[in-house]
């Protein structure tokens, strides 16, 4: 049989499949989406990149541009 490798374990997942640039550090991120959380938070810089809201049933997305 092979050895057993340890993998290091990530408390987050990716959110996007390629780089985008921060808005706040202008840094490229995938984007981190923390177990239990609401939010996408930049790799870089921890700001808040997108916050998902929740009303009962209803999940309300509010974007920059008006669509």
């Amino acid at each position: 049989m092979g050895n057993v490798l340890d993998f290091p374990t990530m408390k987050f997942v990716r959110f996007y499949r390629d780089y985008i640039e921060c808005d706040f550090c202008g840094e490229l991120t995938k984007g981190r989406v923390y177990e239990d959380s609401q939010e996408i938070i930049c790799g870089s810089c921890n700001s808040v990149l997108f916050e998902f809201e929740t009303s009962d049933q209803t999940i309300v997305i509010e974007l920059e541009d008006g669509e």
